[in-house]
């Protein structure tokens, strides 16, 4: 019997946006399976029939807040690990993906550069749990 491969579910509105995450992880995550959602709706249905492994969540979404999709899947799947995802920087939105379940924050502005560490420290058990993920600080 083959191994499914993991499945990573990018929710992001922004069908650009969206596009351009799908081909990084893709190029740089070949392990990975990769679907989309532009809805916080269509999410929560995809987890149902997808199971993913990772979601990369935005924050801002058209028919729900992605903090409280967030909420939503970590009851339904604890085991799925999300990282929020938003335009907004800083540490108080970075608490609040946290506080809502996330297993980390990405800015947007620092997203490609540093979603690769960041999906490594998902990728080792060793280093899985030590802390939050999350990207580097905003620069003032």
């Amino acid at each position: 019997m083959i191994a499914r491969p993991p499945i990573a579910l990018i929710v992001e509105d922004s069908k650009a946006f969206s596009n351009a995450l799908r081909e990084f992880l893709t190029l740089c995550f070949p392990q990975f399976e990769v679907h989309e959602a532009r809805t916080g709706a269509s999410a929560l249905e995809q987890l149902q029939r997808l199971q993913p492994r990772l979601i990369l969540m935005d924050i801002q979404l058209p028919d729900m807040n992605g903090l409280e999709v967030t909420r939503r899947i970590k009851a339904q799947a604890p085991d799925t690990e999300v990282i929020a995802m938003s335009m907004m920087d800083g540490q108080r939105i970075a608490e609040k993906a946290l506080a809502a379940g996330a297993a980390g924050f990405i800015s947007k502005d620092h997203l490609f550069q540093d979603l690769v560490a960041l999906l490594a420290r998902f990728n080792d058990p060793h280093q899985k749990n030590k802390r939050p993920l999350q990207s580097t600080p905003a620069q003032p």
